[in-house]
């Protein structure tokens, strides 16, 4: 008897197991996990209903209270998803229709208070080339995707009914990708040279604020000179695209020069960097472990002046100097205000 009941069951299980999840019911929680049918305690839960390939219904819930809600209507041209949105009370707070064709965007209109927003979408050849903005029922923005060879991106412009204007470019600068930005009367353009390196040049309406020139030195590196409204930068680069030295001034002549120098796994080590005040020098050395900050010493012509030591629990002890002999250790706080200790030197 009990081996019959248990065919029987066995059977039906096989039966039920074949049948279409036409108008299936489950509940999930927010990581798609199945929940009990009471699903008591969780504060967020979701209900799905497939209404067969036609229809999905999905509602999400918190603390028992419906906050969104989804239908999903499948025709033989494409989707229709609308979406709604509530608060804890029950009121709707936006209203939300997608429409797609073929996986692509063709409209969204959304409904959010007393305003109606409308996104329209154009494609040629599967590809966007237009998008149109709008709000209660007047244009907004505009924007047009210009494309180069083989559909690729090459251009985007946007236009606004409230006077903004923005255009994008992706070309090329010889052989190296170039990307152009225009916003109101800013206009940027960034180069992208190998081991990325990146060369900017902007202006204001047609007066520059960036001027980059690249090219190669006597030693074969490579050098990027940007002239600025308030000086001017050279930064030269290694064969392996690492920056090895680093010049700025105001008139001619460099008044800061920065070498940096690499383990053989391309780690900064070591950097000095020379300061002209006047007719004396500064010179700040610092040495890295593991590409951190170490240990730093500042000179005055060849005389030492301060040295600091940045230990691993973020305090710094910095070592003071009078006339080239060291006579006091600060140390101070990771914040790099509180003084924690003051030690004089014996030896002064």
């Amino acid at each position: 008897m009990d081996r019959g009941r248990w065919f029987v069951a066995l059977s039906l299980g096989v039966v039920l197991s074949l049948l279409p999840l036409s108008g299936a019911t489950y509940r999930s929680n927010s990581l798609g996990q199945a929940l009990e049918l009471d699903p008591s305690g969780s504060s967020y839960y979701s209900l799905v209903v497939d209404e067969g390939k036609l229809h999905t219904n999905r509602a999400l819930y918190e603390e028992g209270r419906l906050i969104k809600s989804e239908q999903i209507t499948t025709s033989d041209t494409g989707q229709e998803v609308l979406t709604k949105e509530y608060s804890l009370t029950g009121q709707l707070l936006k209203e939300v229709i997608s429409t797609y064709e073929g996986g692509l965007p063709q409209r969204i209109i959304s409904r959010e208070g007393e305003n109606l927003f409308i996104t329209l979408y154009n494609y040629a050849e599967g590809r966007l080339i237009e998008q149109k903005e709008l709000i209660n029922g007047e244009l907004d923005s505009l924007t047009t995707f210009y494309r180069g060879e083989e559909g690729l991106l090459s251009g985007i412009r946007v236009i606004e009914t409230n006077g903004g204007y923005e255009w994008s470019t992706f070309t090329k600068e010889g052989t190296n990708p170039l990307y152009g930005e225009q916003s109101g009367v800013n206009v940027t353009t960034l180069t992208y040279y190998p081991h990325d390196l990146v060369v900017r040049n902007a202006w204001v309406n047609e007066n520059w604020e960036v001027k980059s020139s690249v090219f190669y030195d006597e030693a074969g590196r490579l050098v990027v000179s940007e002239e600025r409204l308030d000086g001017w930068i050279k930064k030269y680069y290694g064969p392996d695209g690492m920056l090895v030295e680093q010049h700025e001034g105001e008139g001619e002549e460099a008044e800061v020069i920065q070498t940096f120098f690499y383990d053989p796994y391309g780690v900064l080590d070591h950097s000095i960097e020379l300061v002209r005040e006047g007719v004396g020098e500064r010179r700040l050395e610092r040495w890295y472990k593991e590409g951190n900050l170490e240990t730093q010493t500042e000179w005055l012509d060849s005389v030492p002046v301060k040295a600091s030591r940045f230990l691993f629990d973020g305090t710094t002890v910095v070592t003071l100097f009078e006339a080239g002999r060291p006579y006091a250790d600060v140390t101070y706080a990771p914040d790099g205000k509180r003084v924690l200790s003051l030690e004089y030197r014996k030896e002064r």
